[in-house]
């Protein structure tokens, strides 16, 4: 009887389960009848017998669709997988009838704490918003042993690989695997690249077999090892390794100031004997997919010799002149950007054979042959020279000046030789459309001195008559070998640059006398940093003047930036000018001419393959109408084979105008002078602020390498800082052209209203 009421009981019990679970699920899917849930959930509690529970609710006649299999299993778990949806489970063994478990509401039903080596199987109701399905019944499934051996895994593979989700330097990767037939929920995962970057980690493989293996470098060889272990990590299987490479930095990225170059490819080098065993080196490479700022060659001979060649993104050859070889030599390549440098590239090569004399003749004749065509040359040359000082000295003999008064006697020493030339000598010399007369030339006052010359203001009578006021350079007293080669470098760039109306643009020279001389445009307003600094005292006295309660304390707390700039101006004749007699009036849209202007000089000096290397206010030159000129040749450098300069020796250097790779690698092109041109924008609309301000200079690369750059100055509109800030991308290449900066600042002109990209007031 006892009996009897316990079984009762328990079955009561269950059937009061039941109900609550169908009650429960009733309720999700018939929120607006409480009433009939009610009535449900009663009738499943009172009724004993389940042949008449099933009238408590609405049957369907449609099967649960489960489809339920086994997904992972433990000593004590039991994970089964099954179709997606919302479903009362019921679980039971041989020994125990069926009870109520869990309602799931997904793909995955966990069971735990299960007997071990136990068969369990699961019954599955399908509820719907129609009413309850027909039941399912699933295989047997059995837990583990507890000392289980787990089998090994198969068919690993890799589903993705991506940037880390925590360091755009690293990699992560999305393994997949299947399991063995015994269908283990656990598993430990072991991974190294190269022998380093060991890792170790569990995983339970609910709800997939996958895992991630995080923080990899790019292109590495990558282990992973598997084991399979029972619930407790006392037993496991056999590993199972899963090796690939992963992606390159550039593969992933795409982005150069992120991920150095890819390695070069295609290198290749070819040698051409020309005498006295000495070749030239051309050397060859494949155009990568992504080019970089710049490339660096290395030749090493036998001898122990090493030349370095330094050439821009955009080129595929290089070549060296000159080189003693030997039998063998080396030549090798990296690429450098933003981002860091590519693996070295190198070959070694054997040296062509030279081609031999064809006679003991030749070898004799030859260089003989060679020496005599050079002295008889020579002696031509000095003779023509010769009677062509002759002939300058007797002209300047008879020079009178322009207004019909000799030179003092201490401006005819500067270029007096003794000897006369006779007018039949005259005839002999040589034409040269620079060579000046000294018949139209008069020296005046000293104006200053640079760096290895004198300059003096002229005037010089022009080919239509017209007398202008010149500045003439010279060489100050005992110069050096270097002072005199700077010398005559300056002149043949000028030269060669031809003249342009934004370019203090060559006149003429004379370089027979005692000490040679260039005759230049003389600009009348000196240079444009001080030029702006007198427009900018003039407002600020404006301002005291409007402004008494404007304090001396204040007035000197804004001059300090212009204090701060430990340098010489560089107005190419050295004007002296006083800030504080002269009052300078000008406005915004003067200010964006000057601009424009320079950006028209810089436009022709990059189209002639010019870098100038040294753009500031201090190196622009104000005439008297207003307009700009760009100066100071000396820094410059004519580069015709690669179009880039890379700064030699421990010269001083203007670091505050200086682009990242100038910093970095001393390497000048007309990219950096681009950046220049961004600095010497802000120095315009500030009126010759020095850059930075309150920054010291050792300072400026590591900031500028954080992302820094100067902020837009409270009176420049934001079309015009956009320019400006343009020409401070860290990547040289991302940077405009003078030719696409004068089309903005002409657009900026012609788009003009007052105070709307720059307000003076």
């Amino acid at each position: 009887m006892m009996t009897t009421m316990m079984t009762t009981t328990t079955t009561t019990i269950d059937y009061i389960f039941l109900s609550i679970f169908f009650s429960t699920t009733i309720l999700i899917y018939h929120l607006s009848s409480f009433v009939e849930a009610f009535q449900l959930e009663d009738c499943l509690a009172l009724c004993p017998n389940e042949s008449f529970r099933a009238g408590c609710h609405r049957n369907i006649s449609e099967d649960a669709n489960a489809n339920v299999t086994l997904h992972c299993r433990r000593w004590n778990t039991i994970v089964i997988e099954h179709n997606l949806g919302t479903y009362i489970v019921e679980e039971s063994t041989k020994d125990l009838p069926w009870k109520i478990v869990t309602m799931s509401n997904g793909t995955l039903s966990t069971f735990s704490n299960l007997l071990t080596n136990t068969q369990y199987r699961y019954r599955l109701y399908r509820l719907t918003e129609h009413g309850v399905s027909r039941s399912e019944v699933s295989d047997w499934f059995s837990t583990y042993d507890v000392d289980y051996k787990p089998k090994p895994v198969s068919n690993v593979s890799l589903v993705k690989m991506e940037v880390d989700e925590s360091n755009v330097y690293r990699l992560q990767a999305e393994i997949n695997f299947e399991p063995a037939d015994d269908r283990s929920c656990d598993y430990n995962i072991l991974s190294w690249q190269n022998d380093h970057n060991l890792k170790y980690f569990s995983i339970e493989a609910i709800p997939n077999f996958r895992f991630y293996v995080r923080n990899l470098f790019f292109e590495r060889n990558t282990s992973i090892h598997i084991f399979s272990i029972n619930g407790d990590d006392t037993r496991s299987s056999n590993e199972t390794i899963f090796s690939f490479t992963t992606d390159s930095c550039i593969d992933t990225h795409h982005d150069l100031t992120i991920c150095p170059p890819a390695k070069v490819e295609g290198l290749r080098a070819r040698d051409t004997y020309r005498y006295d065993g000495l070749y030239d080196v051309t050397v060859n490479w494949h155009k990568p997919s992504q080019e970089p700022d710049n490339y660096t060659i290395q030749l090493l001979t036998v001898g122990g010799d090493r030349m370095v060649l330094t050439i821009l993104g955009n080129a595929t050859e290089g070549r060296f002149f000159g080189i003693e070889l030997g039998q063998q030599y080396e030549v090798s390549i990296i690429a450098d950007s933003v981002g860091g440098s590519s693996p070295i590239s190198s070959e070694i090569l054997n040296s062509s054979e030279p081609i031999a004399d064809y006679s003991f003749y030749y070898q004799i004749m030859i260089p003989l042959l060679i020496v005599t065509t050079i002295a008889i040359s020579t002696a031509i040359y000095a003779y023509l020279r010769k009677r062509k000082e002759k002939l300058c000295r007797m002209q300047y003999t008879n020079f009178q000046t322009l207004s019909q008064k000799e030179f003092s006697t201490s401006t005819s020493k500067l270029l007096r030789k003794k000897e006369s030339l006779s007018e039949s000598e005259r005839a002999a010399l040589p034409p040269d459309k620079f060579e000046l007369s000294s018949t139209k030339l008069q020296l005046k006052e000293i104006l200053g001195s640079g760096a290895y010359g004198v300059v003096r203001l002229g005037l010089f009578e022009n080919e239509f008559g017209v007398v202008i006021n010149v500045a003439v350079k010279g060489l100050k007293d005992n110069p050096t070998i270097d002072d005199v080669n700077s010398f005559y470098q300056e002149i043949q760039l000028m030269k060669s640059a031809g003249r342009h109306p934004n370019i203090v643009s060559l006149i003429g020279y004379c370089t027979i006398y005692d000490k040679p001389f260039l005759v230049v445009e003389y600009c009348s307003n000196g240079d444009l940093q001080t030029y702006l600094r007198k427009v900018w005292n003039s407002t600020m006295n404006g301002i005291l003047d409007r402004k008494p309660q404007f304090t001396f304390e204040q007035f000197l707390r804004d001059y300090e930036n212009y204090q701060s700039l430990r340098m010489v101006a560089n107005r190419l004749y050295d004007i002296q000018q006083d800030l504080t007699t002269s009052t300078e009036y000008i406005t915004a849209i003067d200010l964006l001419n000057f601009a424009r202007q320079i950006a028209n000089g810089m436009e022709f000096l990059s189209t002639n393959r010019i870098v100038h290397r040294d753009l500031a206010a201090r190196n622009v030159l104000v005439c008297s109408d207003n307009v700009v000129k760009i100066s100071d040749f000396g820094l410059s450098r004519d580069v015709y084979q690669d179009n880039v300069y890379k700064k030699q020796g421990s010269g001083k250097l203007p670091l505050k105008w200086m682009a990242v790779e100038a910093l970095t690698h001393q390497l000048y092109t007309t990219h950096s002078d681009v950046w220049s041109f961004g600095i010497l924008l802000w120095e315009i609309v500030t009126l010759g602020c020095t850059p930075y301000p309150g920054i010291p200079t050792n300072s400026i690369l590591k900031l500028l390498k954080t992302g820094y750059r100067m902020e837009k100055p409270p009176n420049c509109g934001q079309e015009l800082y956009d320019i400006m800030y343009s020409c401070w991308h860290l990547r040289p290449q991302s940077r405009p052209t003078f030719t696409e900066l004068r089309k903005d600042l002409d657009a900026l002109l012609n788009s003009y209203t007052n105070n709307k990209y720059l307000n003076l007031s």
